[in-house]
């Protein structure tokens, strides 16, 4: 894999599910960015860690990174566990996390000293009555008279929002209320939240998608009401037990509206934010005529009167098959409207699949009709999912996701990585080896260099530098398919075959025909042991010493796992 910077590991085991907030946040009195995962037996600590709910602090000064703080250990082998960090106006942190419906309990703790992030009291728990998920920490200091108010918004009661409220910065808590209702029993809304100090943004669903066709609305909640996008009261208490229904809300998107000419259904909400203005704006999923094998992420923006919706990317299929609408997701900029981060498995330049999940960063400059895309990752090995973006300033950035495997929300091998302060981003380009903006045959003469060569215990950057453009450190065959795909990508159809029949000077072709030669004759493992005939771009040296020529060969799988070539 390579990455738009210098790859931070922030954590080797840890996960979250993309309904508690904030997971990251950046204390910039403190120079620290801390953030909330939860560990899983199938990554790095194995069972000893196994549902470990733990939080990081990184030093922005120093680039170092702090052992795992474990706010509870062994809670639960569950994504949907990980903290909500809040920094607090003593400098102090609050961490609230709780099971997945496990118990009724609301935990929390309260760092010790301010800008400390690695003592912290001991758990306090608030119980709640019910089955409680999620956490979701906000403060709007102009409540209560200008006294202020901490809200934890939380899944409890009939399965809806619930509110937790606390007067003394998350000291004690006490019941506010329901935020919205929808049905009984489980008919759960899902809801994402945010705050620029005044409101607390949020949208939210009628149900889970795989059990309800659903829209998406708005709302923002300010000094215990609940108003509309457009500022009309719908709930003039908050801390009783009626509620409005989603459906009473701002629509943001009507299921079964089209979108090119395709029906757009099964919403399910992802991020918000707020522009320059104080208006909101979000990001949700839907899937093209209800199917879960094609999703599509939306950007919509208010204007003051209207939602405006744009189709934002090709979002692909899911991440496993019981989870039919979890998908990679995207990070709203919360310091640029215009900006934000997207995980897929489909390039959104070109709509081509990839073998990965990749990050990219998008730009729009005409609210989102439109949008330039930057790699922040590439040819990776593994899948880059969920990222996030901590509220930070407008001259920083920084970005985290979860890379790795993640088989179910209860089994994941997953680090939390990121990077930190990545304005400007450098625009990466396959193939790109010497990293001076083009790909040439100074590239390629790089890339055989280090053909065959031993990268075990090299980074990611100089293995890629040696030609190890997949990531598995090692430069063979398959890499030299994508420098071929790169250079023809970057330079036109046939590029590549046109530059190699260019002469060079002797010494150079002769290591171009040593090299090429060597990896047109071995032979090498398949990991699929079913038999099968593969078409493989591969190549074939001969003629004068000064110059190389290309041809295609074929694979077939023998049924053992090796396979022979065949020219064609």
């Amino acid at each position: 894999m390579d990455v738009a910077g210098s790859l931070i590991e922030f954590n080797d085991n840890g996960a979250w599910s993309w309904f508690e907030d904030e997971r990251a946040i950046v204390d910039v009195a403190a120079g620290k960015i801390l953030v909330s995962s939860v560990a899983n037996a199938a990554g790095t600590g194995g069972v000893a860690r196994n549902g470990d709910v733990e939080v990081v602090s990184y030093d922005i000064a120093t680039g170092q990174v702090s052992a795992p703080f474990t706010l509870h250990n062994n809670l639960e082998a569950d994504d949907h566990d990980s903290a909500a960090l809040w920094l607090r106006p003593d400098g102090k942190y609050l961490a609230m996390y709780s099971g997945h419906h496990q118990d009724q309990l609301t935990r929390y703790r309260i760092s010790t000293t301010a800008g400390d992030p690695t003592q912290w009291g001991s758990e306090q728990t608030f119980n709640n009555g019910v089955g409680t998920t999620y956490s979701n920490l906000y403060y709007l200091p102009d409540d209560r008279g200008g006294a202020g108010r901490l809200y934890n918004f939380t899944r409890t009661s009939n399965f809806n929002p619930n509110i937790l409220i606390s007067n003394d910065l998350g000291a004690t808590w006490s019941i506010g209320g329901r935020l919205v209702t929808q049905g009984a029993g489980n008919q759960r809304p899902y809801v994402r939240y945010y705050s620029d100090g005044e409101k607390i943004h949020f949208i939210t669903t009628e149900q889970h998608p795989r059990n309800f066709d659903n829209s998406v609305y708005h709302g923002y909640v300010q000094n215990g009401q609940l108003f509309s996008s457009t500022g009309t009261l719908l709930d003039s208490v908050l801390f009783d037990a009626s509620a409005v229904a989603p459906a009473a809300l701002t629509t943001v998107f009507d299921t079964g509206a089209s979108f090119g000419g395709e029906t757009m259904t099964h919403g399910w909400t992802i991020d918000v934010s707020v522009d320059d203005a104080g208006q909101p704006l979000a990001i949700f999923q839907a899937r093209v005529s209800g199917s879960t094998a094609d999703h599509r992420f939306f950007y919509a923006r208010f204007d003051g009167a209207t939602w405006n919706v744009n189709q934002l990317a090709m979002a692909g299929g899911f991440l496993y098959g019981s989870e039919p609408d979890y998908t990679g997701l995207v990070a709203l900029d919360p310091s640029d409207p215009d900006r934000l981060f997207i995980s897929s498995k489909i390039d959104p330049r070109d709509d081509a699949a990839m073998p990965h999940y990749e990050i990219f960063e998008g730009v729009t400059a005409d609210g989102g009709a439109s949008w330039n895309w930057s790699p922040i990752t590439y040819n990776s090995t593994v899948d880059n999912i969920r990222p996030i973006v901590p509220k930070w300033d407008a001259d920083h950035t920084a970005l985290l996701w979860m890379r790795g495997k993640y088989s179910t929300f209860e089994s994941y091998n997953l680090d939390v990585v990121g990077l930190v302060d990545i304005e400007p981003l450098a625009v990466l380009e396959a193939g790109d080896l010497n990293r001076d903006g083009s790909v040439d045959l100074d590239d390629f003469q790089m890339y055989i260099g280090g053909l065959h060569a031993s990268l075990g215990g090299v980074s990611f950057d100089e293995a890629y530098r040696q030609g190890d453009l997949n990531g598995d450190l090692a430069n063979n065959y398959p890499d030299f398919v994508q420098f071929k795909a790169a250079y023809d990508a970057a330079n036109g159809p046939g590029a590549f075959a046109a530059a190699l029949q260019i002469p060079e000077p002797t010494s150079w072709a002769m290591m171009s025909l040593s090299g090429l030669g060597a990896l047109a004759i071995r032979t090498g493992s398949l990991s699929d042991q079913s038999k099968r005939r593969r078409s493989l771009g591969g190549l074939r040296s001969w003629g004068t010493p000064n110059r190389v020529a290309i041809v295609k060969y074929s694979a077939i799988n023998d049924g053992d796992g090796r396979f022979q070539e065949t020219l064609n």
